[in-house]
């Protein structure tokens, strides 16, 4: 009877182990499989961050596109001269001359009416035998990030 006893344990024993494998194979597979859904998880993550950023660039190219095409075209219009563009810390200045100063508030706010940015006038002043000289300013938001280091890339395999 023992030695039945010790047989049946055995089975039992057996039966436990081999239980015990295929959990800790099914925990090996399921931990493997979580870390891959945090790495695609991350890896989408930092590719949303990356897409967001881009688009904040092409919004800021545009809108620097349209910006050029606007003071272009109000030049060539007036007498306005356009001599410096300065950005900085989320503003610009426009310095230009004219020969009369209804040209210059004109063309300030034609130019307001196009862009997203109204113009603000600075400074003027005048001088003889060189007109009127002005200083625009304007709110011009940077690309955050921009001046930065770039975005990390999304780990993975290497191209």
């Amino acid at each position: 009877m023992a030695w039945g006893w010790l047989q049946w344990q055995d089975l039992q024993t057996a039966r436990l182990q081999q239980e015990q494998s295929l959990l800790q194979a099914s925990l090996a597979t399921r931990t493997q499989l979580a870390k891959e859904a945090m790495r695609r998880q991350t890896q989408s993550r930092l590719l949303t961050e990356q897409m967001a950023h881009l688009k904040q660039v092409v919004q800021h190219q545009q809108a620097w596109a349209a910006l050029h095409e606007s003071l272009q075209a109000e030049a060539q219009q007036s007498d306005l001269r356009l001599e410096r563009l300065q950005a900085e810390a989320e503003k610009i200045e426009l310095h230009g001359t004219s020969a009369h100063v209804d040209t210059i508030t004109h063309a300030q706010q034609r130019l307001s009416d196009q862009l997203d940015h109204p113009l603000a006038l600075a400074s003027i002043t005048t001088a003889p035998n060189e007109g009127v000289s002005f200083v625009w300013q304007a709110a011009w938001p940077a690309v955050h990030g921009a001046s930065v280091a770039p975005l990390p890339r999304a780990p993975g395999p290497k191209p």
